[in-house]
């Protein structure tokens, strides 16, 4: 079993995708580099303790891989373990996320905390 950690990377300025005006104003507000997102035991719990922000857009992008990534790899060619990064589904303004899949094992991150 892995936890995996979401790390913000980038946070870009505003950009058009096709040369018109932007319908945001700046980059995202939610996010900072080095904000991170810990997911654990699947189907996704998300460890508190150890995530600054959420934004609902971005993870709802990020809750089908995770679910994934949570597993461990027994295929020869199974990719999962090789994705590094992820961005946001915000074309506009997208932050980028360094993934990393770190092992615990079972019984490691308590359910609750007391």
């Amino acid at each position: 079993m892995y936890k995996v950690v979401f790390t913000v990377v980038d946070v870009k300025e505003p950009k058009s995708v096709d040369g018109g005006p932007t319908h945001v104003k700046g980059p995202c507000k939610i996010y900072k580099v080095g904000d991170k997102i810990t997911i654990t035991s699947n189907p996704g719990r998300l460890v508190l303790e150890e995530t600054d922000s959420v934004c609902l857009a971005a993870f709802s992008a990020i809750l089908p891989l995770t679910s994934a990534m949570e597993r461990n790899v027994t295929e020869p060619w199974d990719y999962i373990d090789k994705i590094k990064y992820f961005s946001c589904p915000d074309s506009e303004r997208p932050v980028t996320f360094k993934v990393e899949r770190i092992p615990v094992k079972q019984g490691e991150i308590p359910l609750r905390k007391n």
